[in-house]
């Protein structure tokens, strides 16, 4: 079983462009991740400003994957629940709700903010592919990818904002990468496809190190000569070929134990 990924990686703040738009829905993607605070303008003064604007937000995420014919894992969005603030990812299937997720472990940065965390993990079933979303810092603890290696997922959908990094090398930001995003892989036994921004988010610089990574490395990545430009990535997964790796692989485990 084939299946087309497309990640967008563009400027917090702006809606995807014509162009953008255009080159998506020729690529014809199966499905398509935004970034984290995707919709988040720079010059937003505080998250509780961001989060008035959910409902529009929200309505642009499902037109967009209708027009484009997708299953969208809509990055994230700032919204309030009472006097309450999350960093929530809202997906849709072809325009039809699918669920929502919420950050299970923001920054210090987002805390100070008014973010608060989530309270459950996020799997469901798209054409017999079996997907997750984590936001961005989830990313770092390795349980959560323990936790989706139980649940058989295929693909693990990242959006993400990355700090800019001065005087960062090449070599270490691909450390980084395989530490994190191939380690994952390798634990949850999956794809997965980490979708960064460009651009600002409170004055702070980010930097865009979008990937698409499997459980035997980095398929696909945006060059750090391109960190901050917008682009769109876009590959093939054999979803067949990943669950026969993650049959083999609990055959080893079995096979193991004493």
């Amino acid at each position: 079983m084939l299946v087309k990924i497309a990640a967008a990686q563009t400027e917090l703040g702006h809606k995807l462009s014509l162009e953008e738009n255009l080159l998506i829905f020729k690529q014809k993607p199966d499905f398509l991740c935004l970034p984290e605070y995707f919709l988040v303008e720079k010059n937003m003064p505080d998250f509780t400003r961001a989060a008035m604007m959910i409902r529009d937000n929200m309505s642009y995420l499902q037109s967009l994957s209708e027009a484009l014919a997708t299953c969208l894992i809509g990055g994230s969005l700032v919204e309030a629940e009472g006097d309450s603030l999350y960093n929530s990812c809202y997906i849709y299937h072809r325009g039809e709700p699918v669920g929502r997720y919420r950050k299970l472990n923001p920054v210090e940065g987002e805390m100070d903010r008014g973010i608060l965390p989530g309270d459950k993990i996020f799997v469901t079933e798209i054409d017999d592919i079996r997907i997750a979303v984590l936001i961005c810092a989830d990313a770092l603890n390795m349980g959560m990818f323990e936790r989706l290696s139980e649940m058989k997922v295929d693909i693990v959908f990242i959006p993400t904002t990355s700090p800019h990094r001065p005087g960062e090398t090449k070599l270490e930001k691909f450390k980084r990468d395989n530490d994190i995003y191939v380690r994952g892989a390798q634990i949850a036994s999956s794809y997965i496809v980490k979708c960064c921004a460009v651009g600002t988010l409170f004055g702070k610089q980010l930097q865009g190190r979008s990937l698409i990574a499997s459980p035997w490395g980095v398929l696909r990545r945006m060059e750090p000569h391109s960190e901050r430009s917008s682009g769109i990535l876009t590959l093939v997964l054999d979803i067949d070929e990943l669950r026969d790796f993650r049959s083999k692989k609990k055959g080893r485990t079995l096979n193991s134990t004493p």
